[in-house]
């Protein structure tokens, strides 16, 4: 399983959020812009669907071993 999409992904999607937010001002921590919420939403997110370190420890094991198989060709 690929696990770079599951860090990449989420970090974006907050990297993006974080920018709207700034852009909008205090506006974006309001409840006049759906922002606040979606932010709030993508955190709980991450943790449910597992920490991070995790996943990068998944896919530098994966890593790891796909570069063993090719030097033992």
């Amino acid at each position: 399983m690929d696990f770079a999409y599951k860090i990449a992904t989420p970090r974006s999607v907050e990297w993006i959020l974080d920018k709207a937010i700034q852009t909008h001002g205090a506006g974006g921590l309001s409840q006049d812009f759906p922002l606040a919420g979606m932010q709030a939403g993508m955190r709980t997110l991450r943790f449910a669907d597992g920490p991070d370190e995790v996943h990068l420890n998944a896919l530098g094991r994966n890593e790891i071993k796909r570069h063993v198989k090719e030097a033992r060709r």
